[in-house]
């Protein structure tokens, strides 16, 4: 079982340390965003506890429900994979795909 975890940690830092740095920089800013929000709401959580007496943290736990959702996880994961650019002519592939798509021989994103 251990080793198993210990696989799956290495597989996952192969993964990202193979990642585009524009890509990696989209995923640990949403890491360390939701990490902040996280923390921040327990943070908060003790100080109404030991100072107030009364917890009310609806709203910091709607805005970290609203952050970690499918909807923002989604919208991080189309601006990573927008950022895709195999080639290095700092367009993006999937631009360039859709645009070849279309039929357009003239690149409009240079």
């Amino acid at each position: 079982m251990l080793e198993k975890i210990k696989n799956l940690i290495v597989g996952a830092r192969n993964k990202v340390a193979s990642m585009s740095p524009k890509i990696m920089a989209v995923i640990v800013g949403y890491f360390i965003a939701v990490v902040l929000l996280v923390l921040t709401y327990y943070a908060a959580w003790m100080y109404m506890w030991l100072w107030l007496d009364k917890i009310i943290m609806s709203d910091l736990l709607a805005l970290i429900r609203e952050i970690t959702g499918p909807a923002m996880v989604a919208f991080v994961t189309f601006i990573a994979t927008s950022l895709v650019d195999k080639d290095g002519d700092g367009v993006p592939d999937k631009f360039e795909q859709e645009a070849e798509n279309n039929g357009d021989k003239k690149n409009h994103f240079r």
